[in-house]
């Protein structure tokens, strides 16, 4: 079988051109001799028993040569070479999937599918595009084989390594080779996952009939005694979500129900269902936010929909795909690591005006117990609710050919500890990391758990109390400007085409601390500052000032995002150019959000501002923390079920844009109404008992 695919392959192959390590004319000879009719007869005739041992199940029977219908059918549902192979061959990158469900077809006790993947860097590396260079779990070569049940994935890869190796040049230690399971049965830990979920789904359905039912019967009630229809009438009044902006004074609840019957209409889709969709405006609202974060949050996902293509190789015109990073307009997209600043910006921003505002009542130690408290109630039980519907049930939903090799729970099974303890930007290293979208929590929190070294002197001091924030930000921007000289990081470190050992490094190093991150951060925390004193400190500009600040901000930001484009374009920057970018573009990104949210706030925002406070980001906005929590599990179950490569270009992408973020923000909405609402009402609810 082996045999004759790869001399199928290197029948197409010589047809495409030289192999890349210098022609070969003895096999160039012997292949060409054939036509593919002629070599796959001949091939197949020499199909026979041929075990070194009698394990070795991976070779076929002599039945083949009658015509077995199950082995006929394995050989045709294994992977062959297609077309695009000059391309494929440019690009160093081969993957011939064949058809995982002809095989499923055959019948479990005949055969599986198998994929076999040569690690990057075994065979052509002077084949290859630069940007392929970086991603070293990016195979070369992606062989699906539809094989006997019995053949093993360690057989296998003895097999096929041996039988290639004969051909081109490859490195048998860099392969590995996956088989889907025989039986896919739900693992303990799994099942108790779900009886959560039920319990959760319970607790809602529960909750939501209940004061359904309740309003129902007081609906009827004033219906019989008009008279009293003053006390009959539903509080209307909105409450500001707390992901966003929340408020201490909440609304009172039903004062006739008990602490028990209060924590179960916490669930109430009667209650949680107003609260996300409310588009009320107050006078602490500053509405902008809600469109800087919901932006924000669309243009991470549309990074990731091109991130999940092409770095998990199901990309069949991957040189022409890899060409969008030379076009200008592609420039947002290859640069989407400043959405990322633009949440650092917004998390410092709140938390210094949210938290000052709140000292001006109670500044002591209390407050800051509520502090903390608050912040872990908020963020964890929404985030290990989504940790363990990936880590636990995301692997039944989905198979496929692209889904064997691409997940590996593992990783969450040695450390998923490390994400609710939020240090798993520090430990372990991020390519073992769980959830590995999840270093930003970690990075916040941290920033969040030091933020009050700035807070506290700001309250006290006023503005020279901001001096420990400034002595921070140089501190930062020190900090980053040594690693990445003495690394000698280039400016974009995906596309740069270096060793991937840089890549590594620079994600560890740089990408996830909190102390290289922390710049928009302390940018934010100075326009919370702003916002939370400016009836003492606003001052009127003059409309050139406005103009001027408008200018330099768009200015600043159009070079941050586009200021690349001739550094993608093959024109290398200087290492210093280089470390001048890496230090100071995250933060100069903050100082454009900075001016957009004074702008915004002092009545200089105009159409921007318009824009920015449009009621139908609220909603939205709201979803952000478990849209942001959910978007990669829909992108891995979407790219993981594929059963072939796809054509990448612009609109194919736009579209799959819109679908992921339609699926992303409607799986969101049930997170946040199932756990993140429910939650946050449970802790109001419990602290007003106790009078935290």
């Amino acid at each position: 079988m082996f045999h004759l695919l790869v001399f199928t392959a290197l029948l197409l192959w010589s047809s495409a051109g030289a192999a890349p390590n210098g022609p070969n004319p003895q096999l160039n000879d012997s292949i060409t001799t054939y036509t593919v009719e002629e070599t796959f007869i001949q091939l197949l005739s020499r199909l026979q028993l041929s075990q070194d041992s009698d394990d070795d199940w991976c070779a076929f029977s002599s039945a083949a040569r009658n015509g077995s219908d199950a082995e006929l059918r394995m050989l045709d549902a294994s992977g062959k070479p297609g077309s695009n192979l000059f391309a494929l061959k440019a690009a160093g990158l081969w993957e011939w999937l064949g058809d995982y469900d002809e095989c499923q077809d055959i019948g479990q006790e005949n055969a599986h599918y198998c994929v076999f993947q040569g690690a990057y860097g075994a065979v052509l590396p002077q084949y290859t595009l630069p940007i392929l260079k970086k991603l070293v779990f990016i195979p070369l070569l992606r062989w699906g084989l539809c094989v006997p049940r019995q053949c093993t994935a360690k057989a296998l890869s003895v097999k096929v390594v041996a039988t290639i190796k004969k051909i081109i040049y490859f490195n048998s230690s860099l392969v590995e080779t996956t088989c889907e399971p025989s039986d896919v049965q739900f693992s303990s830990f799994a099942i108790v996952v779900i009886v959560l979920c039920c319990i959760i789904g319970f607790l809602v359905l529960l909750a939501t009939v209940f004061e359904y039912s309740q309003d129902c019967v007081k609906n009827i009630l004033c219906q019989l005694k008009p008279m009293e229809e003053t006390n009959c009438q539903k509080s209307t009044k909105s409450r500001e979500d707390s992901t966003l902006l929340p408020s201490d004074s909440s609304s009172k609840q039903k004062q006739s129900s008990g602490l028990c019957l209060e924590l179960l209409l916490s669930f109430s889709l009667v209650q949680n269902v107003p609260k996300l969709l409310d588009t009320a405006r107050s006078a602490k609202n500053i509405s902008c936010l809600h469109g800087i974060r919901t932006l924000s949050m669309m243009w991470v996902i549309l990074g990731h929909c091109y991130f999940w293509f092409e770095v998990f190789q199901n990309v069949a015109n991957i040189e022409a795909a890899y060409d969008h990073i030379h076009q200008f307009a592609f420039q947002p997209i290859a640069n989407a690591f400043f959405s990322v600043d633009s949440f650092f910006f917004l998390s410092g921003l709140l938390v210094t005006y949210l938290s000052l505002q709140q000292m001006e009542r109670s500044a002591n130690c209390l407050f800051w117990i509520k502090f903390y408290v608050h912040r872990f109630w908020r963020l964890t039980p929404t985030y290990a609710v989504a940790l363990l519907i990936y880590w636990q049930l995301m692997p039944y939903f989905v198979d496929g050919p692209l889904w064997m090799g691409m997940y590996d729970n593992k990783q969450c099974d040695h450390y998923w500890w490390t994400n609710l303890l939020y240090i798993n930007n520090f430990y372990p290293k991020y390519s073992d990391m769980c959830m590995g979208w999840s270093w930003f929590l970690a990075a916040d929190t941290q920033m969040y758990v030091l933020s009050p070294i700035v807070i506290i002197p700001a309250f006290f001091l006023g503005l020279s109390g901001l001096i420990p924030l400034v002595c921070l930000l140089i501190a930062v921007l020190i900090t980053i400007a040594v690693i990445v000289s003495v690394k000698e990081f280039p400016a974009n470190i995906i596309l740069s085409g270096g060793p991937a050992t840089q890549t590594l490094d620079y994600e560890n190093m740089v990408y996830i601390r909190f102390y290289t991150r922390a710049a928009p951060y302390l940018v934010g925390m100075a326009v919370g500052y702003y916002l939370a004193k400016r009836d003492q400190l606003r001052q009127k500009l003059f409309r050139v000032w406005t103009v001027g600040g408008w200018l330099l901000a768009a200015g600043l930001g159009v070079t941050i995002v586009y200021g690349l484009y001739d550094y993608n374009n093959g024109h290398h920057y200087s290492q210093g150019a280089s470390s001048l970018y890496l230090t100071f573009s995250s933060c100069l990104w903050g100082v454009c959000l900075a001016w957009v949210v004074y702008a915004c706030t002092s009545g200089s925002g105009g159409i921007i501002n318009n824009i920015l406070s449009w009621s139908g980001w609220f909603p939205l906005s709201r979803l952000t923390y478990s849209a942001y929590l959910l978007h990669p599990v829909v992108l891995f179950v979407y790219v993981g079920s594929m059963r072939q490569t796809v054509y990448v270009d612009n609109f194919h992408m736009a579209f799959m844009f819109v679908a992921i973020t339609g699926i992303s923000y409607a799986s969101a909405a049930i997170l946040s109404l199932c756990v993140e609402y429910p939650m946050a009402a449970i802790e109001k609810a419990v602290l007003k008992r106790i009078q935290f």
